[in-house]
């Protein structure tokens, strides 16, 4: 019951954060206090009447929540694929390169290092390139570049460019924390008793850094959320974000966010009490 309550606090927080949130250009364009309490109030009557709250599209008024399913699915699709992808590719990454002399390590970290700094828009256009440069020398479309309408679906671009920077960032952090915690005690006694490398690593020190990482990955999250309107706008995706650059109203920017925010708080709610009840941190072996 405890959890469950502080579940709910946490998610009340952040929706009224996004709330907070949405409201502030009115306030920096207006510098009027009373008008961003208005307007926040208005966003807020909007939110908890959601099934009421429409849209302009091509100069029609709809609603918002008539309309919005098959995008919000394709939005989260790309999202949780692009999350789970690089998570993954990440962690293999981190087990094969641990496993190697220190002075390997030290070069894939500053590798690491420089590709972070590469701006969003340097990769989606350098993922697009590679794409049509295999097209033209080898006659192979490995994916459409771009949607071509509302009921066209493409994933592999879209979740490439989204997961390529947090692929990164997931490593550098994972290598860091294996590292560090390969310094303990318990890992040099487990080697001295004959346990193997890998074992140690995959088993004890992923386990005892899954905490940190998961942490970590709720920035990336919101880097990932950030990212996605840009690649929506880019690929012409008729996605969520869709409905946020046609119609930039502090009520549709809200609802759209929130909508994104809620099924990945539930997930990492789920993973939260997975790792606090079946992980035992710092054990000794």
């Amino acid at each position: 019951m405890r959890i469950f309550k502080k579940l709910i606090l946490q998610l009340s927080l952040t929706i009224i954060s996004i709330i907070l949130i949405s409201g502030l250009p009115d306030l920096i364009m207006n510098k009027d206090v009373s008008l961003y309490r208005d307007k926040i109030t208005a966003v807020f009557t909007a939110v908890i009447k959601l099934n009421e709250m429409t849209y302009f599209n091509q100069g029609k008024e709809r609603l918002f929540m008539g309309d919005i399913w098959e995008p919000y699915l394709y939005s989260l699709t790309i999202l949780f694929g692009a999350l789970i992808i690089a998570f993954c590719i990440a962690q293999l990454l981190t087990w094969c390169t641990l496993m190697l002399p220190l002075f390997i390590r030290r070069v894939v970290k500053n590798l690491l290092t420089f590709l972070e700094s590469l701006p969003d828009l340097l990769v989606f256009a350098l993922v697009q390139m590679g794409i049509v440069f295999i097209y033209k020398k080898t006659g192979i479309l490995i994916s459409n570049v771009a949607s071509l309408g509302a009921d066209d679906r493409i994933y592999f671009v879209p979740i490439a460019c989204l997961m390529i920077l947090p692929l990164v960032y997931f490593y550098k952090m994972m290598i860091l924390l294996a590292e560090e915690e390969l310094q303990k005690q318990y890992v040099e006694t487990s080697l001295a008793k004959g346990l193997r490398r890998i074992y140690v690593l995959i088993v004890h020190v992923t386990r005892n850094t899954s905490e940190g990482i998961f942490h970590f990955s709720k920035s990336v999250l919101w880097f990932m959320i950030s990212n996605l309107l840009l690649v929506e706008i880019i690929f012409n995706i008729h996605g969520l974000t869709h409905y946020m650059y046609h119609d930039f109203r502090p009520e549709m920017l809200a609802a759209c966010l929130i909508l994104l925010v809620i099924p990945f708080f539930l997930v990492y709610a789920l993973f939260e009490w997975i790792i606090t009840h079946f992980t035992r941190r710092g054990e000794a072996i």
